[in-house]
């Protein structure tokens, strides 16, 4: 066998190369007039060939970021030579708390001053209808994309409209298979969390009680939640529980996969609803009403904030609510019943492969992922960087941080994602819509599994 680099070795170190003597240039480590080294030189540092150097290097002049002069060298131009770029980043309204993205976006104009920023706020909710405009027209160069739009773009067959990026080797390993397809990566991961347990631990160790731990069961939680609320006159426990990122956790944990039939869906599994209805019981076996208390996940993290419940299914985004509680508050993992396992959700930058500045939007994508700004993330918000590095760092923190923060390292292998339940995402949010009723406790299994097999079924099969 050969020890010759392949093509991708070749193209990273390549990209490594153009890469570096760019941000070199931009931030003026190589100042204006200075030569860069020969192409010789250049060869042997990145250990590619004088071709590809000089392909590279064609780049740059392309850029206007360099000269070329015949028989002299290539010059590195002044400032005002270079052009003017401005991107559009399409965004979740959320980053901005879940990763202070605008600080982010000012340190990245002080590292590129030639490439302004604007943001353009992108929906959660039926993603791949909502960005259609913006991708055909060049809208929007770089976008969110988080792990169920991802797919909903997978089963649309749009993946295709983003470039694919090379995965950034000091990321957590098990992030990319959550952003990427047939070995493609299609959206660089930026931060991640699994669904887990938060408790009040001011509130558990004032009344003397064990505290959650990876041990529990969901009938150890519930018998826990019914005693806080007989004995405190509080929620024990609660979860927005219509969340597709919350009750399709109690399926995955029983290794729950919807059954397909021609036309449709089978909903008349007994395993389907003792899992769904055990979901339920957790919140109305503390005898609260039939009316819900939360139209959101967020409207959970708003009562623990309160007071109002002891414990809450939430996820490190949710955290940010919480950052002014005048209480301690830790995690633990979710209880479970037959396997341990949790909803992993990811959240990545892809590009838009019909954008007029690839090479600017890879850029912004690339600074989002360095060491620097993933470790800012950590230091600055609750959430997780996807550098493995910047997530584990360990300093004087700046902000309150829960003592089990690093949790999620634990529980790895119990991380699952919605490809597992065997359904697709536009039919487990019409499925989410049509739970409702069951949901409130004003329909039981078998009237719910009857409706929705007339009515999903037939909706399938048009």
């Amino acid at each position: 066998m050969s020890n010759k680099p392949d093509r991708v070795t070749f193209q990273k170190r390549l990209d490594e190369m153009v890469s570096t003597l760019r941000r070199d240039i931009l931030t003026s480590v190589r100042p204006p007039g200075d030569y860069l080294p020969s192409e010789l030189a250049l060869a042997e540092q990145y250990m590619l060939s004088k071709k590809s150097v000089r392909k590279g290097l064609e780049l740059l002049v392309e850029e206007g970021l360099i000269t070329k002069e015949p028989r002299v060298g290539n010059r590195i131009n002044a400032p005002a030579s270079v052009p003017k770029v401005s991107l559009k980043l399409g965004c979740y309204p959320s980053l901005d708390d879940e990763m202070d993205l605008k600080g982010l976006l000012e340190q990245f104009h002080a590292q590129y001053p030639h490439i302004s920023v604007d943001t353009i706020t992108l929906p959660y909710t039926h993603y791949p209808e909502a960005i259609q405009g913006y991708l055909e027209n060049g809208w929007v160069d770089v976008l969110s994309l988080n792990t169920w739009n991802f797919r909903e773009m997978l089963e649309h067959g749009e993946l295709d409209r983003f470039l694919t990026l090379e995965p950034d080797p000091e990321a957590y390993s098990f992030l990319g298979d959550y952003l990427a397809h047939e070995g493609r990566l299609y959206a660089r991961p930026l931060t991640f969390s699994p669904v887990v347990l938060c408790y009040n631990k001011t509130l558990f160790r004032k009344w003397g009680m064990p505290e959650p731990d990876s041990s529990w069961s969901w009938k150890q939680l519930a018998e826990t939640a019914a005693h806080i609320q007989r004995e405190h006159q509080l929620f024990g426990f609660y979860a927005h529980i219509a969340s597709t990122n919350r009750f399709p956790i109690v399926l995955l944990q029983k290794h729950f996969r919807f059954a397909q039939e021609e036309g449709g869906y089978r909903y008349d599994d007994p395993k389907l609803w003792d899992s769904l209805g055990m979901f339920r019981e957790l919140i109305y076996g503390q005898g609260l009403s039939a009316s819900f208390l939360s139209e959101s996940d967020g409207d959970a993290e708003k009562l623990f904030l309160q007071q109002k419940t002891a414990m809450v299914m939430t996820t490190y985004y949710g955290l940010k609510m919480l950052k002014q509680a005048d209480f301690e508050y830790d995690l633990a993992p979710l209880p479970y019943e037959q396997s341990a396992k949790t909803l992993l959700l990811v959240t990545g930058l892809a590009v838009n492969r019909q954008s007029k500045q690839e090479e600017a939007a890879r850029l912004l994508v690339d600074f989002l992922g360095s060491a620097a700004a993933q470790l800012h993330i950590r230091k600055e918000t609750l959430s997780i960087p996807a550098r493995k590095s910047s997530a584990e760092w360990d300093g004087a923190e700046t902000m309150y941080r829960p003592s089990r923060f690093n949790l999620y390292r634990e529980i790895v292998p119990t991380f699952s994602s919605y490809a597992d339940l065997g359904i697709t995402m536009e039919e487990l949010h019409r499925l989410r819509n049509e739970l409702k009723l069951f949901w409130a406790n004003m329909e039981q299994a078998q009237d719910a599994a009857a409706r929705l097999a007339s009515r999903l079924g037939v909706k399938s099969r048009q």
